[in-house]
């Protein structure tokens, strides 16, 4: 088992509504109220926010970016995507995990609704040789020039299959490029889920021969 540090991570997520929401239905200004809210709400200030509106039923769009261009959100009338990119310590992960856990409390979606969660981060060996030499484990025909692994896992307490990608990075030198794809009911104690993966995130690599390293302090 190889244990190593992140470097770069993030997290993204993707959320179906059961109908579509028309324009009015959508209630958008009070939605961006919300959503700006100091206490309660994301890291988010109303000069964030963009509205594209093309027609008065679904033609819509809102969009913020934020935490530099690394913070997204984009609501439609068939869904709604947050992400947070290009973290590296723990203090980015606390952050993560305030701004995902306020936006599931304010959206209150249906509990029967699914999340589709999209995860990645960048893992650094001390040298690409190691890495190189980690990843021939993945290789079965001489001709592969690099090997990387694809698999469908499940770990305790996740009910979803995770699908986990490994290849090498293309961002950062002698490292590798981990991806998770799952999903969640949208029906959890938040902040205690949201907490919790990092650990799913660990927990279903393992199974690959990998591990990580705590968040870093500071970079």
């Amino acid at each position: 088992m190889e244990i190593v540090p992140i470097e770069v991570f993030g997290i993204l997520v993707d959320v179906a509504f059961p109908a579509p929401l028309g324009y009015q239905a959508a209630k958008l200004e009070e939605f961006g109220a919300k959503i700006c809210d100091t206490k309660e709400g994301l890291p988010l200030r109303a000069e964030h926010l963009r509205l594209r509106r093309f027609d008065e039923l679904f033609d819509y769009e809102l969009k913020a970016v934020f935490f530099g261009e690394n913070g997204t959100l984009n609501r439609t009338a068939e869904r709604i995507k947050l992400g947070i990119r290009n973290a590296r310590t723990q203090g980015d992960w606390n952050v993560i995990q305030q701004t995902f856990t306020r936006f599931y409390t304010l959206m209150d979606f249906d509990e029967k609704s699914l999340s589709h969660l999209s995860a990645h981060a960048h893992a650094k060996f001390e040298t690409l040789e190691a890495r190189d030499e980690w990843l021939k484990q993945f290789s079965h025909n001489a001709l592969v020039d690099k090997a990387a692994a694809l698999g469908y896992v499940k770990i305790a307490d996740w009910e979803k299959e995770i699908r986990v990608l490994i290849e090498p990075s293309n961002m950062v030198p002698n490292a590798v490029f981990i991806s998770w794809d799952t999903q969640f009911v949208n029906l959890q104690e938040w902040d205690t889920f949201i907490g919790s993966l990092p650990n799913v995130m660990e927990n279903s690599a393992n199974y690959f021969e990998i591990g990580f390293e705590p968040f870093k302090e500071r970079v």
